[in-house]
């Protein structure tokens, strides 16, 4: 398992949040800011930019990030979630 960090800004017109949500609650995941997700998954950054691309719009834009243990945060609702001994680096 990896942990990646999803982050996407979907523009006008559209902006259809629902099947974006949708398809990344398919994974174990913290949602501790508004358009950023973390994801324990063994899908792959390409794989996973791949399945968004098919859900947004052609002017919205994606971002996916494989993190590699290494992070700070202030006040980050997903802290925990990433100290957690389920989180398998």
């Amino acid at each position: 398992m990896s942990i990646y960090l999803v982050t996407y800004d979907l523009k006008q017109p559209g902006r259809n949040y629902a099947p974006v949500f949708e398809y990344l609650k398919k994974f174990t995941y913290c949602k501790g800011m508004e358009s950023v997700w973390l994801l324990d998954t063994t899908t792959s950054a390409t794989a996973l930019r791949d399945a968004l691309n098919t859900l947004v719009d052609g002017n919205d834009r994606v971002f996916v990030a494989r993190l590699q243990g290494e992070w700070g945060s202030l006040r980050y609702d997903c802290a925990a979630w990433l100290n957690d001994s389920a989180r398998k680096w």
